[in-house]
């Protein structure tokens, strides 16, 4: 992050929602998020402050300046600013980029008002982290990322662990084209919809990422890394049924791609919506 007198560059990545803990929450934190931090496609923006005029924003996107008026008229704050969005990740394609822009305009907005919010404060402003952490704490840190769920406050839920991802695990992305994930408030039914998960798996699935996930990601060890991740998920197959994703029709390339080329390899296959990913060794990329 850079900052001139009157302007400001912010840089934040996408990120990977590799699935679910526990969407029972009988122990009253719901959802509980695992994660992942990309370089693939990130979010630049750059806002300036404008001079001699009063409650103006400009915007070369409109999704910003939406966050733009909204974070202003939490602070009555009246000075004029002009965001342009250099970069920009896929939106509706799995990547956070919502929740990505939405903290970079408040960050900028935060400094440049002499605010000096946290991260945290400015997503809860802005209506993000409401069932997941991860984009918060890939704009923090990056990294591989676990949250503790959901509680009954409005606070987005917290980081509790991170680790650097293994730099010769590599990850090969898969997005159908012309085609957009659910988003808004088409998403929020989708998961007011859902049946009640079994208690039984949702505390296997915390069981799997404690004494499973983390270990092999910190010890490398690939295989048993893939093994809990595609358990998780075949685990939370009613979210997905809920939502009608990941259906074999979306993604020819996807199945093709895993039936010819890595037949026999160490992976770790998973994906909603409109993304696929296929997590691989280094030693299988050429």
């Amino acid at each position: 992050m850079t900052q001139t007198i009157n302007s400001i560059e912010i840089t934040s990545p996408a990120r990977l929602h590799l699935g679910f803990i526990d969407l029972n929450g009988s122990q009253g934190r719901k959802f509980g998020s695992v994660g992942l931090t990309i370089d693939t496609f990130f979010t630049k923006i750059k806002v300036t402050h404008i001079e001699r005029t009063k409650g103006q924003i400009n915007s070369n996107c409109e999704r910003s300046k939406q966050y733009a008026k909204q974070f202003c008229k939490v602070f009555s704050i009246e000075s004029s600013f002009t965001i342009d969005v250099e970069s920009n990740m896929p939106e509706h394609s799995g990547f956070g980029s919502g929740t990505q822009l939405a903290l970079c305009v408040g960050k900028a907005i935060s400094e440049l008002s002499n605010l000096n919010l946290t991260i945290e404060k400015i997503a809860e402003i802005l209506d993000r982290g409401n069932r997941s952490g991860i984009g918060i704490g890939s704009y923090l840190a990056g990294g591989f990322l676990v949250d503790g769920g959901k509680g009954i406050s409005d606070k987005a839920p917290p980081i509790i662990a991170r680790h650097d991802f293994p730099e010769n695990w590599r990850i090969v992305l898969l997005i159908a084209r012309k085609q957009e994930g659910m988003f808004g408030s088409s998403e929020k039914e989708a998961f007011n919809k859902l049946d009640v998960f079994p208690l039984e798996k949702a505390q296997f699935l915390s069981q799997l990422v404690l004494m499973k996930t983390l270990p092999s990601l910190i010890e490398k060890d690939f295989h048993s890394f893939q093994i809990q991740l595609i358990l998780q998920h075949e685990m939370g197959i009613s979210f997905f049924r809920a939502r009608g994703l990941f259906k074999k029709k979306s993604f020819p390339d996807y199945f093709l791609f895993r039936k010819k080329r890595l037949q026999g390899m160490d992976r770790a296959l998973g994906g909603l919506q409109v993304l696929c990913y296929v997590i691989v060794t280094h030693k299988h990329i050429k």
